[in-house]
C-alpha cells in the first residue's frame, strides 16, 4: 500500500487558556473508499460505530497492495492489476467448470430422454401384446362357451 495504516488513537493536548486546564482531543482513524478514491486514511475526532458509505471503520488487510472497500460484500478487496488478472483467471476457470457441468447435465438429460423413449416403445409393445392377449382370451372364452353349450345340449338330448 502507498500509505502506512495506523489504527491507534492519537491524543493531542491543547491548552485553551491560562485559567483552564489542557483538554485532551482523541483522534480516531477511519478509511475512505469509493469509486473515485479507492483508499484514503482519514482522522477525525468523531466516533463512528459502523460503516457509513464512503467511510469504512475496519482497516484493510496489510497484504492488500491496492485496497478498495466492496460495499456490497462489506470487505476490502484488491484492485491492483496483477490481482485483477488473478481474479479474472479464477473467474474464467469457474466459468469453464460451470460449462463442463452444464455439458455433463445435458448429456445426462439426453440419456434420460433416450431411456424414456426406449421405455415408451417397450410400454407400447406391451400394450399391444396385452390387447392381442385379451382378444385371444375373448375368442377362447367364446369357443369354450360354445363348446360347453354344445356339450350340454348333446347331453340333454341323449338323456331324454
Amino acid at each position: 500500500m502507498t500509505e502506512e495504516i495506523a489504527n491507534e488513537n492519537v491524543t493531542v493536548t491543547q491548552p485553551t487558556a491560562e485559567t483552564e486546564p489542557a483538554k485532551e482531543i482523541t483522534m480516531k482513524t477511519y478509511y475512505w473508499s469509493n469509486d473515485n478514491v479507492p483508499f484514503r486514511v482519514i482522522r477525525t475526532t468523531d466516533e463512528i460505530k459502523e460503516d457509513q458509505y464512503p467511510i469504512a471503520i475496519t482497516a484493510p488487510d496489510p497484504s492488500i497492495k491496492a485496497p478498495k472497500y466492496d460495499w456490497v460484500e462489506h470487505k476490502w478487496i484488491e484492485t491492483s492489476e496483477e490481482s485483477l488478472g488473478q481474479r479474472l483467471t479464477s473467474v474464467v476457470e469457474k466459468l469453464e467448470d460451470a460449462q463442463k457441468s452444464i455439458n455433463v447435465l445435458q448429456e445426462a438429460h439426453q440419456d434420460t430422454l433416450k431411456n424414456n423413449e426406449t421405455t415408451d416403445t417397450a410400454m407400447e409393445q406391451l400394450k399391444q401384446t396385452v390387447q392381442m392377449s385379451n382378444r385371444m382370451m375373448a375368442t377362447l372364452s367364446a369357443t369354450v362357451s360354445a363348446l360347453t353349450k354344445a356339450y350340454q345340449a348333446a347331453n340333454t338330448t341323449e338323456t331324454k
